[in-house]
């Protein structure tokens, strides 16, 4: 155990750079899986939070995740002009590492007269990352007579503790109605100007573009159970990550209680190694949406943390919709 963590530290130090966030309930936070998910709901406006809490059991010092968003849409007949704003916040105190992003959103969508609705959304922003380098050891501080960290100085002078980096995203969704089933199909484009992401002073390479899909299906199976499938595939280079699952919503006649929804999904490696089994719980509370999942470890870093991994929660609040459902057209009487 101590031998496997020493080398995972030490691997994280050497490239001191923070990974993309990511949450196990992608399907709860648009702004970040897809931009043109922008005022992608019913209704005028959306209050989003998140929290993912993963890694305790490595020493005590896990990463936690908080992300709060909101958009508003913007309705003109076929046409749609939607806006929003995502403050996202990474913090791993295992090595003294934050990141924050301030991201902006639009996106504009357009209904054909047959049904197809197609979606283009763009985020800019920019991107804070932070670490203590205090808090840190590096291989100058290694005692090999004592076989541990315990020089007091690093003597590191080509780290930079801070840095803020412009970042862009941009992103597609096509979505139709057939019968009883909604279907939406998702790409996004994160990181399209490559941005620096590391604490050197010198550095050669750049964020690599990461390619997201999505795809999901609302099928009304009878009155009160709608099936959702769920699927979720990112890659960038030499990396690439799968979600996939079903969530079960019963809708309930209940004016407090508006639904249950229970349901499973699969984190894998595509072409590499599983990596987790997550179990999800919701309920629809009047205008409000919670979420509870937690990730069940399977991969073989489950042998040393005991299976267990990460708990996460969401919290989505849409304002009624003033858009009208049905058009009429007045007409004199005589």
């Amino acid at each position: 155990m101590k031998k496997s963590l020493f080398i995972f530290f030490s691997i994280c130090i050497g490239q001191l750079s923070a990974q993309d966030i990511h949450l196990s309930q992608f399907f709860a936070s648009d702004h970040l899986l897809n931009p043109a998910k922008i005022g992608d709901f019913e209704g005028d406006y959306r209050f989003t939070a998140n929290y993912r809490n993963q890694w305790r059991e490595i020493q005590g010092k896990p990463l936690s995740t908080y992300i709060v968003s909101f958009d508003k849409a913007f309705h003109y007949y076929s046409h749609e002009i939607d806006a929003g704003i995502m403050v996202a916040r990474d913090e791993f105190t295992g090595l003294n590492l934050a990141t924050t992003k301030i991201l902006l959103s639009a996106a504009y969508g357009y209904t054909t007269e047959s049904g197809h609705n197609f979606r283009l959304g763009i985020q800019p922003g920019l991107v804070f990352r932070q670490t203590n380098l205090s808090g840190q050891t590096f291989p100058s501080q290694w005692d090999y007579d004592q076989g541990e960290f315990n020089k007091p100085q690093n003597n590191e002078n080509s780290i930079n503790p801070s840095i803020m980096e412009f970042d862009i995203d941009l992103g597609l969704q096509w979505s139709k109605t057939f019968g009883k089933s909604v279907i939406k199909i998702g790409y996004a484009a994160n990181h399209l100007n490559m941005p620096k992401d590391s604490y050197f002073n010198q550095y050669k390479d750049r964020l690599r573009i990461r390619h997201v899909t999505n795809a999901q299906l609302d099928f009304k199976a009878t009155e009160k159970i709608t099936l959702q499938p769920k699927l979720l595939w990112m890659w960038t280079t030499k990396a690439n990550d799968m979600v996939a699952g079903t969530n079960v919503k019963i809708n309930l006649a209940n004016k407090t209680l508006n639904s249950i929804s229970v349901g499973a999904y699969y984190r894998h490696g595509v072409a590499r190694n599983a990596d987790a089994a997550i179990p999800f719980l919701g309920f629809g509370i009047k205008k409000f949406d919670l979420g509870f999942s937690y990730d069940v470890n399977i991969s073989t870093l489950s042998t040393d943390v005991k299976r267990r991994s990460a708990f996460e929660v969401s919290l989505i609040y849409t304002g009624a919709s003033s858009k009208p459902k049905i058009k009429t057209l007045p007409c004199d009487r005589y």
